[in-house]
C-alpha cells in the first residue's frame, strides 16, 4: 500500500477535514507535507495501518487532533499542547490583537509590566512578549502542570521577559503592579444544558468551568484587581458569547469609574471585554 491508500481509507472515515488526516499522518511517518506531496505514491514499508485508522477513528468520534500531534498553531507560530491545558482558540489570537491596539491608544509604546491571568500553554504571555521585548509579562496559573507546559514553550522561543508564578487569581501576585492584565478565565457554566461540555471533554475541566453561572472569576478580577494594577491601567478578557449583559452588571458594580468596551470576533459574536482608567 502508498501513502495515498493509507489517506483514501482515512477518508472514508473522516471526510470532513481531510487536512487532519494528512496532519496525523505525517505524525507517524515524521515527514513534512512537502515531503508527502511528493511521495504519495511511495510504498509504506512499516505497516502502521490499523493504528493510524484507529487514530482517525478516534478524532471523529471527539478526541482533539492537537493532543495526538502535541501542538497547535496560534498567531503562525507552533506551541506544545497536552491534555493538561486548554487548546488554543482563534478567538484568543484575536483577543491578543486587540490588546496591543488599546495598549497603543492607552500607553503608547511605554515600557509596560502585564500580567497573563491564567496562562495554560502560555500562548498569550509569549505572543506578547514575542511582540514588545520592552514589556515584562507575568504568566501565572493556578495549575503546575500548566505552568511546565508553558514553560516549555517558552524555552522554544528562548524570551527572558517572561516569569511564571503558581497563583490562583492574585494570591501570590500582591508584590507586584500590572498595567495590563490578559485573561481566559474558565467562564462555562457546568450546571447549565450546553453542548460545550461534550465538544470539550477532553480538555482539563479546571480551564473550562466556572462557578455562578461562568461568572466567578470575573467577578473575583473585578474585586480585587485594584490590589495589582498601577493608577493607568488596561483589562483584557475573553468571554462567553452569551455573558454580555451580566458581565455590563458586573462592571457597573465593581468598576463603575472604568471605561469599558465590548468587541465582536471574526463570527460576528460579543467575545471580547476591555477596560481600561487612564490618566
Amino acid at each position: 500500500m502508498t501513502y495515498k491508500d493509507y489517506l483514501l481509507l482515512a477518508k472514508k472515515i473522516n471526510k470532513k477535514n481531510e487536512q487532519i488526516n494528512k496532519i496525523i499522518l505525517l505524525q507517524f511517518i515524521n515527514k513534512d507535507l512537502s515531503w508527502l506531496y511528493a511521495n504519495l505514491n511511495q510504498t509504506v514499508t512499516t505497516n502502521f495501518l490499523p493504528l493510524y485508522l484507529k487514530t482517525i477513528k478516534k478524532i471523529v468520534a471527539g478526541y482533539p487532533w492537537q493532543y495526538i500531534v502535541g501542538y497547535q498553531w496560534f498567531l503562525d507560530r507552533k506551541f506544545i499542547v497536552n491534555n493538561r491545558v486548554l487548546i488554543p482558540r482563534s478567538e484568543t489570537e484575536e483577543l491578543v490583537k486587540n490588546v496591543f491596539v488599546y495598549a497603543q491608544n492607552i500607553f503608547n509604546n511605554d515600557d509596560l509590566t502585564v500580567l497573563d491571568l491564567g496562562t495554560g500553554s502560555g500562548v498569550i504571555a509569549i505572543s506578547l512578549a514575542l511582540k514588545k521585548s520592552n514589556w515584562d509579562v507575568i504568566a501565572s496559573d493556578i495549575s503546575n502542570n500548566a505552568l511546565n507546559i508553558a514553560k516549555i514553550n517558552n524555552d522554544h522561543f528562548n524570551l527572558h521577559n517572561i516569569k511564571f508564578i503558581e497563583s490562583d487569581i492574585f494570591n501570590n501576585l500582591k508584590d507586584y503592579k500590572f498595567n495590563i492584565i490578559v485573561a481566559n478565565p474558565p467562564y462555562i457554566d457546568k450546571t447549565a444544558n450546553n453542548f460545550l461540555i461534550d465538544n470539550l471533554q477532553y480538555e482539563p475541566e479546571l480551564a473550562l468551568f466556572a462557578a455562578n453561572k461562568g461568572l466567578y472569576f470575573y467577578q473575583q478580577i473585578f474585586q480585587q484587581c485594584h490590589l495589582v494594577l498601577k493608577q493607568s491601567f488596561l483589562l483584557a478578557f475573553e468571554f462567553g458569547f452569551h455573558q454580555k449583559a451580566a458581565l455590563n452588571d458586573l462592571i457597573k458594580k465593581y468598576l463603575p469609574q472604568c471605561n469599558y468596551q465590548f468587541v465582536k470576533d471574526i463570527n460576528n459574536k460579543w467575545r471580547m471585554l476591555f477596560i481600561w482608567h487612564a490618566l
